[in-house]
């Protein structure tokens, strides 16, 4: 499994592009702002053909280039149903005085939780993770042992759960869910450096505690 990040926009989101081989197909995961040309010389570099663009969630950062990149490649944007709302309409997820213009996207199919999607010889399983917003998702491939946990998952913390639609409850029980993940799990956040799920164990430990009846 190759993985290549692209850091862009003006809350450093990072978004990732996954591949098998050299001249095979790829996706991308979450498209950062002002990042379409970098991808794009990418995958003709490598001559990867673009299977899809996914976003782990649909805040105004992750999909800020949606609609460049399915302009300069041709590729479908695939998100979870429940985070429809907020790729049509991106000022919903920004904050107040913020001053750019995101152009609103549409997904053209919606994933869903337990799908296994196959890109080259490598499976990507969806695990649908609410809390940071309705329709997070992660993204696990399990040979290689790899997690892309858009805001789910930071390293040394989590997404936030104060914009419309999160919810500290259902992001905790998403955190228990990912704790049941090899301890040599490499997860590529959507902010900051990869880690592991061993170095977060005490974030997510303590979201465990904090179940219902514990």
């Amino acid at each position: 499994m190759n993985i290549r990040a692209f850091v862009g926009g003006p809350t450093s989101t990072v978004g990732y592009l996954i591949y098998d081989d050299p001249g095979g197909s790829a996706m991308i995961v979450d498209a950062p702002l002002g990042m379409t040309r970098k991808y794009v010389e990418a995958l003709k570099s490598l001559g990867l053909t673009l299977q899809s663009v996914i976003n782990t969630h649909g805040h105004w950062d992750q999909i800020a280039d949606n609609a460049a990149l399915a302009a300069a490649t041709g590729a479908e944007l695939w998100a979870h149903s429940w985070d429809a709302t907020r790729m049509s309409e991106p000022r919903l997820t920004m904050e107040e005085g913020t001053k750019l213009n995101i152009v609103p996207s549409r997904a053209s199919r919606y994933v869903h939780d337990g799908e296994e999607i196959p890109l080259g010889n490598l499976k990507l399983e969806v695990m649908h993770t609410p809390g940071h917003s309705p329709g997070s998702i992660c993204l696990f491939e399990g040979e290689n042992g790899s997690l892309f946990s858009g805001d789910t998952l930071l390293r040394a913390g989590v997404g936030r759960t104060d914009l419309p639609g999160g919810n500290s409850m259902r992001l905790n029980e998403s955190l228990r869910r990912l704790a049941m993940l090899p301890d040599a799990t490499r997860v590529y956040p959507s902010h900051g450096l990869p880690t592991t799920i061993n170095s977060e164990r005490w974030l997510l430990d303590l979201a465990a505690a904090e179940a219902p009846g514990t």
